[in-house]
């Protein structure tokens, strides 16, 4: 009986439609005229190929990208001898989007994450890098879901 109810259920949930919401897709139909990159020109890069966004400089139906990033490392704590002991990276992502008709939409991505300071400060960059890599993960999927959700409209 419970291998009849697995296969009726396998069976609806195949004939549903369902797709999860973060599949690998090529990447969204949206199509790039021309874009701009300022700020931080690493995270821009990462974010800009993470994007994989198809380029046509002669679709006259095609948007206009500028992207606007920086990083900002602190220092949220010290101890009573005044070294750090916890820092915080944020990363920011200012999106401009302008269609044919001039119509812009815009969004700020931002991200951040607290850590501690670590004794040994090639391992404490090296957790800095790995942070920031995942920050722009983060941020670089908000933007796919971001564009989709503007290409659909």
């Amino acid at each position: 009986m419970k291998k009849l109810i697995c296969i009726i259920f396998l069976f609806f949930l195949t004939n549903c439609g369902f797709e999860p919401i973060y599949i690998e897709k090529n990447s969204s139909s949206l199509i790039i005229k021309s874009f701009s990159l300022s700020g931080d020109k690493k995270i821009n890069e990462k974010i800009f190929r993470l994007l994989s966004l198809k380029i046509d400089e002669n679709n006259e139906l095609a948007y206009d990208l500028k992207l606007n990033s920086k990083k900002i490392i602190i220092s949220v704590a010290k101890d009573s001898t005044g070294n750090n002991t916890k820092y915080k990276t944020t990363l920011s992502v200012n999106l401009l989007l302008k269609s044919v008709n001039n119509i812009e939409r815009s969004k700020q991505f931002s991200r951040s994450f607290t850590y501690n300071d670590r004794d040994n400060k090639f391992d404490l960059l090296q957790y800095q890098k790995n942070i920031e890599n995942n920050l722009i993960n983060k941020i670089t999927e908000e933007i796919k879901i971001f564009l989709d959700s503007k290409n659909d409209n």
